[in-house]
């Protein structure tokens, strides 16, 4: 299947099977996410994989009762950081280091333009910027997901707060910005068979 035909074939779930997604298909999908762009590469963000039943229905009550958030086969939550430090900057430069193969100096450069974009930054606005980097990661994840027929249903509709608790996120210096639960379309899905409605080629596209 051509990625053109997966996006036609992909819609937003509405009722999810029984099914349970294998181990192989959710590594995959974390793969997808894990390989995804980000600016400057550095990811400010965590993959949330709920698969115990209690934890998915617990954050039901913060999804305005969309109730494929505890019927799905997995949750996934892309949460991201709410405070960026320059520790943060300085791990990821380590990382660089190591996979490009190259002394910590030679980085420096690097290191300090990402410092002044990024840590003269607002809290607010930090927030912002690593949210945007969220559904950056979700894209890819939203089409590896259709390419390889599985099944999603985007959501940024929930409570913040709420899932945040619910999932322990504010321990982890993190904040929910997007609920994707996956799995496989229950045959009764009336979604399924919906005409998409996209801006036509002409609405979309400015030729300059």
């Amino acid at each position: 299947m051509s990625v053109i035909d997966a996006l036609n074939w992909r819609y937003a779930v509405k009722k999810f099977s029984q099914s349970t997604l294998t181990q192989m298909q959710i590594n995959d999908l974390v793969e997808s996410v894990r390989l995804a762009p980000s600016a400057y590469g550095i990811q400010p963000y965590q993959l949330i994989v709920v698969t115990d039943p209690k934890v998915k229905k617990a954050c039901l009550p913060h999804s305005y009762g969309q109730d494929k958030v505890a019927n799905c086969s997995h949750l996934l939550v892309l949460a991201h950081k709410k405070h960026i430090t320059h520790h943060d900057i300085s791990l990821f430069i380590e990382s660089v280091s190591i996979d490009q193969n190259k002394p910590l100096n030679a980085l420096n450069d690097y290191q300090n333009q990402i410092e002044s974009d990024l840590l003269v930054r607002t809290t607010e606005q930090q927030n912002n910027w690593a949210q945007q980097q969220c559904y950056i990661a979700l894209g890819t994840l939203l089409t590896h997901a259709a390419v390889s027929k599985i099944d999603t249903c985007p959501m940024t509709g929930f409570d913040v707060n709420g899932i945040n608790q619910a999932l322990g996120l504010n321990d982890k210096g993190l904040s929910a910005a997007i609920l994707c639960p996956v799995g496989i379309r229950d045959q009764d899905d009336h979604a399924a068979s919906r005409a998409k409605t996209r801006l036509s080629y002409n609405d979309l596209v400015v030729s300059l």
